[in-house]
């Protein structure tokens, strides 16, 4: 049950990172203050989501790049030091996720479920 909110919420972020984000350049993104904010919040959140997902579930979701989001964290603590890895995980690791969360959910849908 937890697992599924857990992914369900890993879902949400990553949405709202894509629409947050969808027709900004990487130089608008960091000069933007406030979307940059958000932006860095939320990625904060889908690696925090992801990190507590059980290791089971992941290991069933190898096609998800769960060291990229860990990984990230590091990345997350100084983000002017590592502006590529903050810009490929939200123009690439985050819409990869959602497709493959999207993939799992059909696939595996017992993972989503939060029906005890």
């Amino acid at each position: 049950m937890l697992t599924g909110a857990l992914l369900g919420l890993m879902e949400r972020i990553a949405l709202d990172i894509m629409v947050l984000t969808d027709e900004i350049s990487e130089e608008d993104f960091f000069n933007s203050r406030l979307t940059k904010t958000q932006t860095l919040q939320l990625l904060g959140s889908v690696v925090r989501t992801a990190a507590n997902l059980p290791a089971p579930t992941r290991e069933r979701m190898h096609e998800i790049d769960w060291a990229a989001w860990a990984a990230l964290q590091v990345a997350l603590v100084k983000p002017a030091q590592h502006p590529l890895q903050i810009w490929v995980a939200i123009k690439e690791l985050t819409p990869l996720t959602v497709q493959r969360l999207h993939d799992y959910k059909r696939k595996q849908p017992e993972l989503f479920s939060i029906v005890p």
